[in-house]
């Protein structure tokens, strides 16, 4: 009996303590909400952190949150104080600071142009065009076509205008954007055939090529020059990014970084983990077509490099010369891109 009463005041202790270390861990974990505007794969690092756990061991109590209305409603979110980071499209922030918006880009998510131009075969029997046709043949067929976006003026419909300008069209006039909504509805949409292409990150393309409704028309990244090697999507923070603030962002990017780093070493293993957490009802051999096609864009580790801070401005100078204007005095770190928060992260603690 004295036996068996050691063992059970033994496991009580045990569990005690247990509770207790939960308790003061919760106490430790900070709270970090960061607002997304669509649930594309791009945004690879995020959903690789989340599915894979590691905002947790960096003593993070993670609140994402995917927030409608595009880009700009997520920067909105953050200039109002309801989330701590907005993950966006590096063009939209660029012009919300360019209008005196006290913005900074803080962590490169996406280190390369991941976006697809894919048509319905509809358009593609109506043109008399076909994917494997020469390049400028096939952004002329885009005149007149409508195109569905997430949110209008921003990075699909500013991208869609500046593509059928590479082959002489008038970005304003020879190409129409209609405000759509989500992934799921612009595939509805082009099922429908009430548009005749988006542009979205993989496996977008992939999905409808498997549906049989449409095909992959541009690979814009490998097909058009200068927009592959550029931080296209990034994590925005509110100025002044000091204090505890600034620690909680160094904390978020330490947990990207192991994900990132997971990502590279066995995209398989990571592709799967995503499919089964968040994207159950996709085929698994689309996320890993889509982690596959990514993962060279999450090898930065979240530094903007002096040529990638480059090209994103000769493409803001191309899609909008009065943001590039802003900004061509502003290109230091430190004014509306630091890399700061990623060199403190690669400094493990």
């Amino acid at each position: 009996m004295q036996a068996l009463w050691s063992r059970l005041t033994l496991l009580t202790f045990l569990v005690l303590a247990s509770l207790g270390a939960s308790s003061v861990d919760a106490q430790e974990s900070a709270s970090l909400r960061i607002g997304q505007a669509t649930t594309s794969v791009s945004f690879l690092p995020i959903w690789a952190a989340r599915a894979l756990d590691t905002f947790k061991p960096r003593g993070i109590d993670l609140k994402w949150t995917a927030i409608p209305g595009g880009d700009p409603t997520v920067l909105a979110a953050l200039d109002a104080g309801d989330i701590d980071l907005a993950a966006v499209g590096t063009d939209t922030a660029l012009v919300a600071i360019a209008k005196g918006q006290d913005f900074v880009l803080v962590y490169a998510l996406m280190s390369q142009m991941s976006l697809e131009l894919v048509v319905s075969n509809a358009f593609l029997e109506r043109n008399r065009v076909s994917p494997s046709d020469p390049l400028q043949k096939r952004i002329e067929a885009l005149k007149g076509a409508i195109i569905g976006v997430s949110a209008v003026r921003g990075t699909q419909d500013r991208l869609a205008r500046w593509l059928v300008g590479q082959a002489g069209l008038d970005p304003a006039n020879d190409v129409k954007v209609a405000l759509i909504g989500a992934p799921p509805a612009i595939h509805a949409a082009l099922d429908h055939e009430q548009i005749d292409a988006f542009l979205l990150s993989p496996p977008e393309g992939y999905l409808t090529e498997k549906a049989g409704t449409g095909k992959i028309f541009i690979r814009v990244g490998t097909e058009l020059p200068g927009v592959n090697d550029l931080p296209f999507l990034a994590l925005v923070a509110k100025k002044p990014l000091t204090g505890e603030r600034f620690e909680l962002a160094v904390k978020a990017a330490r947990a990207l970084d192991a994900a990132s780093e997971r990502v590279l070493q066995d995209s398989a293993e990571v592709a799967g983990a995503i499919q089964r957490k968040f994207f159950a009802k996709e085929p698994p051999e689309a996320l890993l077509t889509a982690v596959e096609a990514m993962k060279t864009g999450v090898a930065h580790k979240g530094e903007f490099g002096s040529p990638q801070i480059e090209a994103l401005l000769r493409f803001t100078a191309e899609t909008d010369p009065a943001v590039a204007e802003k900004l061509k005095t502003r290109t230091a770190d430190g004014d509306f891109w630091t890399n700061t928060v990623a060199i403190a992260a690669m400094k493990e603690k």
